[in-house]
């Protein structure tokens, strides 16, 4: 007679062999290479931190080829980073919504554009297109230059501090852009204007922590772990203060003063959903909370990230310095126009090669609706968790060169970007059916703040760009932030 405990043991050891056998399953009839990792597990114990996660998705590449699958505990997933592939992917609308782990952008931010699933989202979609329109996105060239102008002033102190963090300087500059551009109010003057930035990047940290130590969900491990508190106040800070804008904006669209005002501004068509019926205020807050985090914060990162790179390789800075101040001779403000972006041809390279070698965002997560089929003929079947590593396709030697890992410009050359290339093969801003909808608001706006920035200073750093180490996050972090030294040109 087998005793309790032995059957339990028994049984235990039938458990583990079924999962396991599943997973060879999965492995073999997909023919898709991976870690099978271990029981319970899978490959999670691989990625508990942040810093390991691309380092390990690396390693797991190199050695399985560009698409792999393995286990995050009991849910499969698909790593991809073939061109062909992700096209398969980010086309199919079995793939329209995302993963899993971005449910917890919807506890932190709000259930909106970012993370809502379809078929929500694509009404969300058509709602709000027109708030991203080229007529609507050329009417803020006014105040990408203003607002510049602004920042230029308080770059003139700097010559004089050495090597200097300009981060938290340029995440406030873009902070004051986002909300009259989105939100039609300046609130730079409001008391607690810092603080709202300060929260927006706690609740990303939290978030993030979520996003892949899925405990974290739970309120009480947050406040077992001490992050509940700081959390808790980040969130309800920015619901007070989203809040306080659009009942602003409630009070004072009257029928007389929108007729005054472009009804295409992002809370303008938010509010009047709302009024329609179409939108209920959670809706209002969720995306408004959504489309400011994700614009102030990407063209933060971008714009220094340039610098960056320019400071590092001073080469590729002179030519687009020259470039720049062919359009703009003399030094101080000058005024920007669209006509002028287009015809920053070398400034383009700089700015797809700094978002190739360190894409804004570098993992995208999707999840299969239904069965996907893929240009190769296999099936991913529905309910596999995907996630797109757009870093290491960015950064592919198969794609872009024995040198693809450093940064050069001439990567994006029209004789280098030719047939050879997937059109996969460059997705900063993801692609296909649910590709980012502010891609040419950014594309834009950074090339308003980069012409004025690069024409007026110079940038110096010493720190090594083979030095540099990428975090995941929700957007792509540096482990040490490199300081640049500023001096003025003429």
């Amino acid at each position: 007679m087998l005793t309790w405990s032995l059957w339990c043991g028994l049984l235990f050891v039938l458990w583990i062999y079924f999962l396991w056998s599943r997973r060879r399953f999965y492995l073999l009839t997909l023919k898709i290479p991976g870690p099978i990792g271990y029981p319970f597990l899978g490959m999670a114990h691989k990625l508990i931190h942040r810093e390991d996660i691309l380092n390990e998705f690396g390693i797991y590449l190199a050695k399985h080829g560009p698409t792999i699958m393995s286990w995050l505990g009991p849910i499969p997933f698909v790593i991809a980073s073939d061109p062909q592939v992700v096209q398969d992917i980010l086309t199919s609308p079995h793939c329209v919504n995302k993963g899993i782990i971005y449910r917890a952008v919807d506890d932190g931010m709000g259930v909106g554009l970012f993370s809502i699933k379809d078929p929500r989202w694509s009404v969300h979609r058509k709602l709000l297109n027109p708030a991203f329109s080229h007529k609507v996105l050329l009417s803020f060239l006014p105040i990408f230059n203003k607002e510049t102008a602004q920042l230029l002033s308080q770059f003139d102190d700097l010559p004089s501090k050495g090597e200097y963090n300009l981060i938290p300087l340029l995440q406030n500059f873009t902070m004051g852009i986002t909300t009259q551009t989105t939100m039609g109010l300046d609130v730079k003057s409001e008391a607690n204007f810092n603080s709202i930035v300060e929260s927006y990047h706690c609740c990303l940290e939290t978030i993030t922590d979520m996003c892949i130590s899925p405990w974290l969900h739970f309120k009480w491990v947050r406040q077992l772990t001490g992050r509940e508190k700081n959390y808790h106040r980040s969130k309800t800070e920015i619901r007070a203060f989203l809040k306080k804008l659009i009942q602003k904006r409630l009070a004072e669209d009257t029928e007389d003063s929108i007729k005054s005002k472009d009804k295409n501004i992002f809370l303008h068509v938010t509010t009047d959903l709302l009024k329609r019926g179409v939108f209920d205020l959670t809706n209002v807050e969720d995306e408004s909370n959504q489309v400011v985090f994700g614009a102030f914060e990407t063209t933060a990162k971008t714009v220094y990230y340039v610098l960056m790179l320019l400071a590092m390789f001073p080469q590729y800075q002179e030519k687009v310095f020259e470039e720049i101040k062919s359009l703009f001779p003399d030094s101080g403000d000058f005024e920007v126009t669209y006509e002028d972006t287009q015809q920053m041809v070398y400034l383009d390279l700089v700015i797809n090669e700094s978002m190739r070698v360190i894409p804004p965002i570098p993992l995208v997560s999707r999840q299969t609706s239904g069965d996907l089929t893929l240009s190769s003929g296999t099936v991913i079947p529905k309910g596999v968790q995907i996630m797109i590593d757009i870093f290491h396709m960015h950064r592919s030697k198969k794609i872009w060169g024995p040198e693809a890992e450093t940064f050069n410009p001439d990567n994006f050359l029209a004789h280098n970007t030719g047939g050879e290339k997937h059109p996969y093969a460059f997705i900063p801003f993801t692609k296909g059916i649910r590709n980012c909808i502010g891609w040419r608001y950014a594309s834009i706006s950074v090339k308003v703040i980069l012409a004025k920035l690069l024409r007026n200073f110079s940038y110096k750093t010493s720190f090594k760009f083979e030095d540099l180490v990428f975090i995941e996050d929700v957007t792509i972090k540096l482990k040490t932030v490199p300081k640049l030294q500023i001096q003025k040109r003429t």
